[in-house]
């Protein structure tokens, strides 16, 4: 980034700073107090022009300062004017007025459908925080709060300096501290934009209209953005930009038994940072910073960059740099699909009506486009190129027979191998070089490698030439300000999937549940329009919605797994689950734990997001049960065919989970309240405290129920025969133990008369069995 640029961020980043101080203990405008703040204290003695730009950031005050007309706060000004247009809609509620404490409203009140008043209580986002669900009670963001907040961002604005990385420092210190915040306190307008939402979106503006400019020879800013600025809002200034990597699951899921679960969580962490440094690098080629990032994860990316002739051929310069790698490292296993629109001020606002959707249609019809066509000729003579193949050897974890190193691994899974425990542990930084493969390193596209460095070794190595850029797990780390910091889903109770099994209750087994979240497209590209007819079709309302949702997936799902509620043996506490995320990020996830513990997980989940997301949007998943040696390629492909189950649930309403196998799938609520609420704790009410006898017969009463027909009258006899000798006898009967069998064995005959309630049953039976099977010698023939 040039100095304006990195100026430009800074000063379009702070530009409401004063805007904590009104709501603090300062009632002038903003934009002077912000300004007065600042300068004060020396933060910015450097650059009145970052100043400026927080000054001068409303018309009224800019009319008159007397800045020169190529200042950059006219640039701050039209960005800030832009963000507000796709930010600021009424609320027809209410007429106006601004309230100080009032508290920030949800992005979810407004999709798909619905129209609620769910707001947010005052918070930080971190990741020893909670999750911060929307509630109906309204708690006031007080003085107090916000001293606290305007101490907290002063202290470490002392220790950034302008740089392209200490750019991105200060967008995660207002991630953290702005998250909860609502950028407009006008009770007149919704308020489902936070102010972190707000000054990101417009420093992404603000970076693109100043690239804009120079690319057209335009100096007049003055001119071009504060006297004709209607007729800027209709030029096409800005570009929606997309990436899409192909064979992400395939790359991550073919590999050996041995290590499994090692191997997994760290080709999934690869792959993450692989996307990242990428989006990093063309951020860094187009002079931008990670405010244009729209949403990054699961091997997807949108991002908002400037529209001109050159930033086309850097972007196609980029994929093919990046393709071209992809195809020497991994064949045809990975490939990156590009697509980008040209858009305006107003067609990112959805005027007019239409105009929006079709961006992003223009965007995904491109990527589709590449996708069919992936390689030229020369890529598919290159790629039939064996000469390099040494086919008497493949690699022991992912099977490859190239790039092989002496210990029979190819260099990715030696590499990965010898970092697993950092990538797994929580105190190592990560760091892109321009070096050569080490033994503790990774390859990385455009020359670079990956490895890990502890803090005292990544402050030498941001010294060192070599050095590119860094990042961190879940942690912000005040004394190596210029690591990027992700966020990253990484509970892990073992490191093992035998340490799993052996953990689990009952049958010595894991379970895999993957999971993505439904019609998530369609609620990206349609999901306000229902609500507001159109008038919420913007940008800032899509990067919101994502920015929340891949905080869920990649931060919340966390905090899920480390506090468990829901037990299926109600007579036990949960807590911590015995679980690794493999992956999860986006929409979706893949994780691996006790059987047991992966089902009560999936439960919590859903209630979760059910309440994070206020009912808007729902998931579908698939739940595997497997012994901890099963092949984990099969383990991906199985479970990945039971959540496909869940998609077409009922002519693919979806809303629905997959259990065991086909015969298993059910709509969320079902499974939660009849098959377990009623159908398992029936059984555990009566069998628990009875004999082994009890439990034995449960076999046979599953064989029967299993193969019962609908007209099957022996089968029915027998299973009430059966019934039958469960019912208590001799002296020491008590009325209690009578009443227990009776409704037992009435809620057992009523069940297997229907068809859906007796599916339900042999799934509770199921759970049942597994929970009091503890080795492979009380299988009993169950398969």
């Amino acid at each position: 980034m040039t100095d304006k640029s990195l100026k430009l961020a800074a000063g379009s980043l702070l530009h409401d700073f004063g805007k904590l101080l009104y709501r603090y203990n300062d009632g002038r405008n903003h934009s002077i107090s912000g300004y007065d703040y600042l300068k004060e204290r020396s933060l910015f003695k450097y650059s009145e022009e970052i100043l400026e730009c927080i000054k001068y950031h409303h018309g009224a005050l800019l009319a008159r300062s007397g800045v020169k007309n190529d200042a950059i706060c006219y640039i701050t000004y039209i960005a800030d004017n832009i963000a507000a247009a796709t930010d600021r809609r009424a609320n027809d509620l209410s007429d106006g007025g601004f309230v100080r404490d009032i508290p920030s409203e949800t992005v979810f009140n407004i999709l798909n459908g619905n129209n609620e008043k769910m707001e947010y209580s005052p918070d930080v986002l971190s990741a020893q925080s909670g999750i911060n669900y929307p509630t109906e009670e309204c708690r006031k963001f007080d003085e107090k709060f916000y001293g606290e907040i305007v101490d907290s961002i002063t202290d470490s604005l002392k220790g950034i300096t302008l740089t392209d990385e200490y750019i991105n420092s200060l967008l995660q210190l207002l991630e953290s501290y702005l998250t909860y915040i609502p950028s407009s306190t006008q009770t007149g307008e919704l308020r489902d934009i936070s102010l972190y939402d707000h000054v990101k979106m417009t420093a992404a503006f603000a970076l693109c209209i100043e690239k804009y400019l120079d690319e057209n020879k335009i100096t007049d800013y003055k001119e071009a953005l504060f006297d004709n600025s209607k007729a800027f809002y209709d030029k096409k200034a800005f570009c929606i930009y997309s990436i899409d990597i192909s064979g992400i699951q395939q790359f991550i899921y073919n590999i050996s038994s041995k290590g499994a679960l090692k191997a997994l969580r760290s080709r999934s962490f690869y792959l993450e940072i692989l996307m990242e440094n990428a989006v990093d690098e063309l951020l860094s080629r187009l002079g931008l910073c990670r405010a244009n990032i729209l949403y990054t994860g699961g091997g997807h990316t949108y991002l908002l960059i400037p529209a001109s002739d050159s930033v086309v051929n850097t972007v196609e310069k980029f994929e093919k740099e990046l393709n071209d790698w992809l195809m020497r490292t991994y064949g045809n296993a990975l490939y990156a699909a590009g697509g980008y629109a040209f858009c305006s001020a107003n067609d990112l606002k959805n005027v007019p009506e239409g105009s929006y959707k079709k961006i992003f249609r223009t965007v995904s019809e491109s990527i589709s486009s590449k996708k069919l066509r992936r390689y030229s000729a020369a890529d598919i003579i290159s790629l039939n190129d064996a000469k390099a193949m040494d086919n008497t050897r493949e690699c022991s974890v992912c099977h490859r027979s190239d790039m092989l190193t002496s210990d029979n691994k190819c260099i990715v899974c030696s590499g990965l191998e010898k970092l697993a425990n950092d990538i797994i542990g929580n105190s190592s930084f990560f760091a892109v070089m321009k070096s050569n493969i080490s033994e503790k390193s990774v390859p990385l596209p455009f020359g670079c490698v990956l490895t890990s460095f502890t803090e005292s070794e990544m402050r030498e190595a941001v010294k060192k030439p070599e050095y590119v850029r860094a990042y961190s797990k879940n942690k912000g780390y005040t004394g190596v300000n210029i690591v990027s910091n992700l966020w990253v889903g990484d509970y892990a109770a073992e490191k093992e999937f035998a340490k799993l099994a052996d953990n689990s209750g009952g049958i010595n087994r894991i379970a895999v549940i993957r999971a993505d979240v439904d019609n998530m497209g369609q609620a990206f590209v349609s999901g306000f329009e229902k609500t507001g007819r159109g008038k919420y079709e913007t940008i800032s309302r899509t990067a919101a919605l994502s920015r929340k949702l891949s905080l869920y997936f990649k931060l919340h799902i966390n905090h899920i797994l480390e506090n468990g509620e829901f037990q299926l043996n109600k007579n036990k506490s949960a807590g911590k689950r015995n679980a690794v995320i493999v992956y999860s990020g986006g929409d979706d996830l893949f994780i691996a734990g006790g059987w047991d513990d992966i089902i009560c997980f999936a439960v919590d989940m859903y209630r979760s997001f059910a309440k994070f997301s206020q009912g808007t949007l729902t998931f579908s998943a698939g739940i595997g049960i497997f012994p901890p040696k099963y092949p984990i390629s099969a383990i991906a492909e199985k479970t990945g065919e039971l959540e496909d189950l869940s998609k077409d649930y009922k002519d693919k309403s979806k809303n629905a989970v997959t259990l065991f196998d086909e015969s298993g799938t059910y709509s969320w609520n079902e499974l939660i309240d009849n098959v377990i609420g009623e159908k398992l704790r029936t059984l555990q009410e009566f069998l628990d405290d009875n004999s082994e006898r009890g439990k034995a017969m449960l076999y046979k009463m599953l064989e029967l129920i299993r193969d019962k027909s609908e007209n099957d009258k022996l089968n029915i006899a027998r299973f009430a025969y059966l019934l039958a000798r469960l019912r208590p006898s001799g002296d020491n009967v008590t009325a209690d133990m009578s009443e227990k069998y009776n409704s037992f064995s009435k809620a057992l005959y009523k069940w297997i008369q229907d068809a859906e309630e007796r599916r339900r049953l042999i799934t509770a039976i199921y759970i049942y069995i597994y929970m009091h099977r503890e080795s492979e010698e009380k299988q009993n023939g169950l398969q």
